[in-house]
């Protein structure tokens, strides 16, 4: 009976022990990116070719290819000229939840990513027609986003390459770009 209880107490350490090692192993990657952002769908027709930058943070478990992404970016997209004189933005601040999906490879990380996210849309519109004055709204909207990219492996930190489609639903259609970035992984 002693023999049983010793053997049961030491699995139970060393299971106490394992568990504790495996928490070490949950890791969390903050990263920082920039780049251009294309309209698509019905803003292609209005909104100039414009920038993006955010940072994020990577929470995965090492032996698994599945983890999870929070970030937030802002970006921004010039009106298109359409003869009447206009000037103005439109321009997003928008934060989300995406899975992960990690592609085994040697050399480079390619993976999938998607998720839901809330967006802050502004536009800014300057009209002659208004003697000078502006026109501004903003709404808060949910959406949804999928992509791809690939992390590259450096000494201290990863290079990333990505690009992601946005879609969100507003009172007139969807506001929907495709932002493609570079950035770091820390």
């Amino acid at each position: 009976m002693r023999t049983l209880f010793s053997v049961a107490l030491l699995a139970l350490v060393t299971l106490g022990s394992e568990v504790g090692s495996a928490q070490s192993i949950v890791t969390i990657k903050p990263s920082i990116f920039a780049g251009a952002a294309f309209p698509t769908g019905d803003n292609r027709n209005a909104l100039n070719t414009g920038f993006t930058a955010g940072a994020g943070a990577d929470l995965g478990a090492l032996l698994l290819p599945i983890g999870l992404r929070a970030d937030a970016s802002y970006t921004q997209f010039g009106l298109k000229n359409n003869g009447s004189g206009s000037t103005g933005n439109s321009s997003d601040v928008s934060g989300r939840i995406n899975a992960v999906l990690g592609i085994p490879s040697i050399v480079v990380s390619p993976y999938l990513i998607g998720g839901v996210g809330f967006y802050h849309i502004m536009t800014s519109v300057l009209a002659p027609v208004l003697n000078g004055g502006s026109l501004s709204g903003s709404s808060n909207k949910f959406g949804w986003n999928i992509g791809a990219g690939i992390d590259l492996p450096l000494i201290a930190f990863a290079g990333r390459l990505e690009a992601r489609y946005h879609s969100v639903s507003t009172d007139g259609g969807r506001y929907t770009y495709l932002p493609v970035t570079v950035g770091i992984r820390f």
